[in-house]
C-alpha cells in the first residue's frame, strides 16, 4: 500500500521535479509542497484503475487526508518558532520598558483632574483601567501651550501623544485626494476639508497610546491654547507598573484566603494561584453599597 510519509529529505537537493521547479528564491512550489504531490499519487495512475470498489476508494481517500494533515501538522511545526520568537522578544522589550519607567507626576488641582478624568472615562481606550489606574495616568499627564496657527497634530505623521483641551479651540482638517495628488500639489491646503472643532473638554489622538500610526487628520491651533498630555511611553509604563504591583499583592494575599476550614494554600499550587491572581478584577463599592442580595442568583465570588 502507498505509504503516508512524506519523503522531503530526498528531495533536498533536486532542482526539478515531474516539470515543477523548485526555486530557492521562494518563488513556485516549495520543496515540501512537491513532496506532498509525489505522496499523493505514489505509483498510482491519476485515471484510478487502482480503485476497483467503495472500500478501495474509501482506502485511498484516508491515505490522501492523512498526507494533508501530516503535512499541516509540518507547516505548524516549522512556522511556529519564528512566530514565538517574535512575540517573545516583543514582549520582552516592552517588559523591560516597563521595568525601567519612571513615574513623574505633575501637580495639578483638583478642577484639572476633573477635566481630564471626565475626557477620558468616556474614551473607549481607558475602559478597561480601574479608577486606581485612572488616578495614576492622570497624575503623568503634563501642560503644553499653542498659539494660533500652531499645528498640534500633521495629518499623515506619526505621533505618541494623546491631548486633552483645557481652554481655546482647535480645527480639525482632513485632506482628502490621494498620495499622488497631495505629492504634486504645492500648497497642500487647498486639499483640506474642515470636519469640526476641538474644545474646553475635548480629547484627541488616543491612537498614539496603542501603537504608532499615521495621524488621520490635522489638529491646528486657532487661537492661544493649554493643552494637557501624555506619551505612550508614560501611558504604558504607568499602567504596566500598577499592574505588576496589583497582581504581586493579590499573589500574596490569596493563599491566605479561608474557605470554610482550609487555606488557598493548603489546596492550590502556586502555578494555580497566579491563574487566579491574573483572572481577578478589581471592583469598587460606596459605603452602602449591596455587594450581594439574598435569594439572587450569583456567579462571582
Amino acid at each position: 500500500m502507498p505509504s503516508t510519509e512524506l519523503n522531503v529529505e530526498s528531495l533536498k537537493s533536486t532542482k526539478d521535479l515531474n516539470g515543477a521547479r523548485i526555486n530557492d528564491d521562494g518563488q513556485g512550489p516549495d520543496i515540501e509542497t512537491i513532496a506532498l504531490m509525489q505522496s499523493i499519487l505514489s505509483d498510482n495512475s491519476p485515471s484510478c484503475e487502482d480503485i476497483i470498489d467503495l472500500d478501495d476508494a474509501r482506502k485511498e481517500l484516508k491515505r490522501i487526508r492523512t498526507l494533508m494533515d501530516n503535512f499541516k501538522q509540518s507547516k505548524n511545526n516549522s512556522s511556529s518558532p519564528n512566530t514565538n520568537k517574535k512575540g517573545a522578544r516583543k514582549a520582552i522589550h516592552e517588559q523591560e520598558h516597563i521595568n525601567d519607567y519612571v513615574k513623574k507626576s505633575i501637580p495639578k488641582n483638583d478642577k484639572i483632574r476633573q477635566l481630564i478624568l471626565d475626557a477620558i472615562k468616556s474614551n473607549v481606550l481607558f475602559e478597561s483601567n480601574t479608577e486606581d489606574e485612572l488616578t495614576e495616568i492622570i497624575d503623568v499627564f503634563e501642560p503644553c501651550t499653542f498659539v494660533a496657527g500652531d499645528v498640534v497634530i500633521q495629518q499623515g505623521g506619526m505621533g505618541d501623544d494623546f491631548y486633552v483641551v483645557e481652554t481655546g479651540d482647535l480645527s480639525i482638517t482632513i485632506r482628502i485626494g490621494d498620495e499622488e495628488d497631495d505629492i504634486n500639489t504645492i500648497d497642500q491646503s487647498v486639499n483640506e476639508v474642515k470636519v469640526g472643532n476641538y474644545q474646553d473638554g475635548s480629547a484627541f489622538g488616543e491612537l498614539a497610546l496603542i501603537y504608532g500610526s499615521p495621524r488621520a487628520a490635522t489638529i491646528v491651533a486657532t487661537e492661544v491654547c493649554r493643552l494637557w498630555r501624555i506619551k505612550r511611553g508614560w501611558y504604558r509604563g504607568v499602567v504596566g507598573q500598577h499592574r505588576q504591583r496589583l497582581h504581586k499583592e493579590k499573589v500574596e494575599f490569596l493563599p491566605k484566603v479561608k474557605v470554610g476550614s482550609c487555606f488557598f494554600r493548603d489546596i492550590l499550587k502556586a502555578d494555580q494561584l497566579d491563574t487566579m491572581a491574573q483572572l481577578l478584577k478589581q471592583e469598587y463599592f460606596r459605603k452602602g453599597d449591596a455587594i450581594l442580595r439574598e435569594g439572587e442568583a450569583g456567579n462571582t465570588f
